[in-house]
């Protein structure tokens, strides 16, 4: 089984005018393909932040990285964009789409970066992935026009727009109802059994019980990391 992140004691410190505010501190995990893993703690233990260096939007202060087998603190920023586009698919809390186009444009953009596959293929698997997601319906509606739910899960179709090996989501239930949410992690387990790498950032238990594995973060520090004993099968 391939490793997809390593993580070796990574801090993270931020310059707040005159004071160093450590985000991370001498954090260390291992990411195999195939997870599905949960990072749990309170607002400010340094979730996002993890995430955010995991996906390569940010570099650590110290410590080492390594993302689909490239150290990242090798990698320029056209390097690290590459990486972005073609290995990381990204789910956020507030969906992230552009309002001025349907749900197939938002899932085809990701494609028109990378290059990975021609022009005459994009708009194919765009309407698979909507598909695949249960949106097969709704390829021409607006963002607007979506509810929550759907909205969320055209970003998740735009996040595998690129066949990424790690899928990122930064609170992807924290909008939605609770049956929302819960067809939004249904999708995510699917997602697991067909072999996707997943990431899940949330404060909810009810959710952290759909990953094999737990880390709990606090005051920037790893506090646990312990597989889950009553998870969804």
């Amino acid at each position: 089984m391939a490793r997809v992140v390593k993580a070796e004691h990574l801090s993270k410190v931020y310059r707040m005018g005159q004071v160093d505010v450590e985000a991370l501190h001498d954090v260390s995990l291992a990411l195999e393909e195939g997870e599905l893993i949960a990072i749990m703690g309170p607002s400010g233990s340094g979730k996002s932040t993890l995430m955010h260096l995991i996906g390569c939007l940010d570099q650590p202060t110290s410590g080492e990285l390594i993302v689909n087998g490239e150290k990242v603190s090798q990698l320029n920023d056209r390097e690290l964009a590459r990486l972005r586009g073609r290995a990381i698919g990204f789910v956020f809390q507030t969906f992230n789409l552009i309002p001025r186009v349907n749900a197939l444009t938002n899932v085809l953009m990701p494609m028109g970066f990378t290059h990975l596959l021609p022009p005459r293929e994009r708009e194919e698997r765009a309407r698979s992935l909507l598909e695949q997601v249960g949106l097969g319906s709704r390829l021409k509606h607006m963002p607007s026009e979506l509810s929550g739910g759907e909205r969320q899960r055209v970003a998740i179709a735009r996040a595998l727009a690129n066949d990424p090996k790690l899928i990122l989501a930064d609170e992807p239930t924290g909008n939605l109802d609770t049956k929302s949410g819960a067809q939004i992690m249904e999708l995510f387990d699917q997602l697991n059994e067909r072999g996707h790498t997943i990431v899940v950032v949330t404060h909810d238990p009810n959710i952290a019980q759909h990953a094999q594995r737990i880390v709990h973060l606090l005051d920037g520090r790893v506090q646990d990391a312990s597989e889950v004993s009553l998870g969804i099968s």
